[in-house]
């Protein structure tokens, strides 16, 4: 499997003064097969597809995380 980025230009160009961050999210850490060993954190709920092999990852661990305002 083989992922391409795209030209700059080519992505949505937003307003960071738009974007919304959830107050609190859960976040999970996940791990794919023993034969890839992909591990990351994934937002809960969200998909599961191994970025490297295409399978689905477990979610070893969720935990609840709240945002900071910097």
């Amino acid at each position: 499997m083989e992922y391409k980025s795209c030209p700059k230009d080519e992505y949505l160009q937003l307003d960071e003064d738009e974007i919304q961050f959830d107050k609190e999210e859960y976040i999970a850490f996940a791990v794919c097969s023993k034969e890839c060993g992909t591990m990351q954190f994934i937002v809960d709920g969200q998909t599961q597809v191994c970025p490297k092999c295409g399978k689905l990852m477990f979610r070893t661990a969720v935990k609840k995380y709240r945002l900071v305002e910097g």
